[in-house]
């Protein structure tokens, strides 16, 4: 059985039913796209597009027509229903002027499930958590619509993993919502921070005509290898004792309180989304109807493209593992994007440099303001200047290099102009050019071992950028591995990787590897870590460190069992990273059993690593041409 489609640019298609025989393996839980005739991936003009007839991407449900808003109020909270009876909560701000003088509007979307305000301490707007985001968005002429996630704040429902195929179809259900507004010109954009990132992103994939762009901030492509498993180590952070949140803000009206406590009531039957992830230590696991893929934007990119939206990306170079997704998006996706990746903490409110650690968001590049401005400038080409991606410059990924003040611009990656220099781990602690002859070292696990309790996983919840003090007391309890002092100043720039032949005295086990610069007093500072969990060792292909790392699936038929005592072949992918090690400095490997500040433990109690030394154990640092004389020499390896 088929059905007619309209996709978003305007070309002709048909659902398939029942499902493909395969799209059980990727988590799908809609028909898939069986065929289409297409034009091109444009989709402008920017006209509100009319919807034949039949179709099934774009269906306004009746009970809209009840939810009224007043164009003559700044904001408004208002419930939206949804078509499986689920009422949303809706903040709308309005650019006054433009709209009671006549003017259609195009609108931004943000949806979180952190609540999208609190409660205010009095009436009137100036009150609200968001008047100045309100307010920034008003004076650019753009309306801004927040949305509680159902099963979150003032919204009905219940909530199993987030993200899921419910959850995103309410945001595509909202979009049409807001399209068919009186105010509303049809054109619509969608932005968040972290978990709102990627319900942004996920928006796309619906390929709803009236969603014409969108931003990503500080946010996981894929939340497996980026946040929850990175390395295949479950991150176990946990946010400080003693917060909590404000209560959250009720719709208007006389019984907007007495609503808001029968939501919070439904949210009891909430499920514990810790619980549920912490059954998926695969990657191709699944539970609750839901899986890594189906909250992924990374598994969803075929549909993301064909949406064809622009999407602006910014990063931190510290900030989770969020880094290496924002750089595989920009390789591997088509769509136009505009990326920036600088020294900034979770949401960019913060500054995170390890090499500059009292420098601050002075200036356009980094600071909140200068940060705002281009994200209402993108917003503003897409949606109210009509600009379409096709008319822009190239794709552009802009980043900084930690320990300087210093930006760059590219339109491609892997950038060229960098190789890989090959330093292998030597006796007596030695990070040498030349492999020594095959030797051991022995290094027992001190289950103490730690990333500190401001670093780059526990930054994210305490609202600050990573920070990590002086690290020689840290490495007191690591095997450390140093190279000489740097006769010039090196850039590090891209996915460094570590290559360890390694036995462990355990069954099972985890290593963690970390980059560091040693300055010429002795200070250890932190550039990098990576870990791998031992029974993820199996790799997809050749590490790639000057494009995006060590292939590898995490799924449980690659699943490598652990035998006391014999070799392993691991290869650890570090996260990416710019940096600049100046001369007279050294490059150092760290490598520990364990991270207690932010990961389970997976070694028996006692557990010893012996690691090869010489030619099977090294360390592949990307590194930038011009920083480099005499780039063919044999430490050098082509990638």
């Amino acid at each position: 059985m088929t059905e007619t489609y309209y996709g978003s640019d305007g070309a002709e298609g048909q659902w398939a039913h029942p499902l493909s025989p395969n799209d059980h393996l990727r988590g799908r839980r809609e028909p898939r796209k069986l065929s289409r005739t297409r034009k091109s991936r444009q989709r402008w003009p920017r006209a509100a597009p009319e919807v034949p007839v039949g179709v099934v991407c774009c269906t306004v449900s009746k009970v809209f027509d009840e939810v009224l808003i007043d164009p003559t109020l700044p904001v408004q909270s208002v419930y939206v229903p949804v078509s499986d009876g689920a009422r949303l909560a809706v903040d709308v701000w309005l650019p006054v002027d433009q709209v009671t003088g006549g003017s259609a509007v195009s609108t931004v979307l943000r949806a979180t499930p952190y609540s999208r305000a609190f409660e205010p301490p009095g009436p009137g707007p100036e009150l609200d958590t968001n008047f100045a985001a309100g307010d920034m968005w008003a004076r650019a002429g753009i309306a801004l619509v927040l949305v509680d996630a159902r099963g979150s704040g003032a919204s009905f429902g219940t909530r199993t993993t987030g993200l899921d195929e419910r959850e995103i179809a309410d945001y595509g259900e909202v979009i049409d919502w807001i399209a068919a507004q009186p105010w509303s010109n049809g054109h619509v954009g969608a932005f968040g921070t972290s978990y709102e990132g990627m319900a942004a992103e996920l928006m796309a994939r619906l390929g709803n005509p009236h969603l014409l762009a969108v931003a990503v901030v500080t946010s996981p492509l894929d939340p497996y290898r980026q946040l929850f498993y990175p390395g295949g180590s479950a991150n176990v952070s946990t946010p400080p004792e003693g917060l909590a949140p404000p209560p959250v803000k009720p719709v208007d009206g006389p019984d907007g309180p007495a609503l808001l406590a029968q939501a919070l009531q439904e949210h009891q039957a909430n499920a514990n989304q810790a619980e549920i992830l912490s059954r998926w230590p695969f990657r191709d696991d699944s539970a609750e109807g839901a899986s890594w893929d189906s909250v992924s934007p990374a598994f969803w990119q075929s549909e993301i493209e064909l949406s064809g939206v622009p999407i602006l990306v910014r990063a931190g170079w510290v900030d989770g593992g969020f880094v290496a997704g924002t750089l595989a998006r920009f390789a591997t996706f088509s769509n136009h994007q505009e990326v920036e990746i600088g020294p900034w903490g979770h949401g960019g409110g913060s500054f995170a440099d390890p090499l500059r650690p009292d420098a601050g968001l002075a200036g356009d590049e980094l600071s909140p303001e200068g940060q705002d401005r281009r994200l209402v400038d993108f917003f503003t080409r897409y949606l109210v200047e009509g600009v379409r991606p096709e008319e822009q410059a190239q794709r552009s990924l802009r980043f900084s290099t930690l320990g300087t003040d210093r930006w760059e611009t590219a339109t491609s990656w892997p950038l060229e102009g960098v190789v890989v220099r090959r330093w292998h781990l030597g006796q007596a602690g030695q990070l040498d050019e030349k492999a020594c002859p095959a030797s051991t070292v022995s290094y027992r696990v001190d289950p103490a071992a730690s990333s500190g309790a401001t670093n780059r996983w526990h930054a994210i919840m305490l609202g600050r950028g990573a920070a990590y003090p002086d690290r020689r007391a840290a490495d007191s309890l690591l095997l450390t591995q140093t190279s000489d002092p740097l006769p010039i100043d090196l850039h590090v720039l891209g996915f460094p990787v570590v290559t360890l032949r390694l036995a462990t005295s355990s069954s099972d086990g985890a290593v963690y590897v970390y980059l560091e610069d040693v300055g010429p007093g002795g200070e250890v500072t932190y550039l990098s870590e990576g870990c791998l969990r031992f029974l993820h060792r199996q790799t997809a292909g050749p590490a790639e460190p000057t494009r995006l790392g060590v292939p590898r699936s995490f799924s449980r038929p690659d699943n490598r069992p652990v035998v006391a005592g014999d070799y392993m072949d691991l290869v650890v992918e570090l996260l990416p990273v710019s940096a600049l090690l100046r001369t007279g400095h050294r490059a150092r490997v760290a490598v520990a059993g364990h991270d207690a500040a932010s990961f389970a433990r997976y070694g028996e109690a006692g557990e010893t690593f012996t690691i090869e030394l010489g030619e099977r154990s090294y360390l592949d640092l990307p590194v930038a041409l011009p920083e480099i004389p005499n780039a063919e020499g044999p430490n050098f390896v082509k990638n």
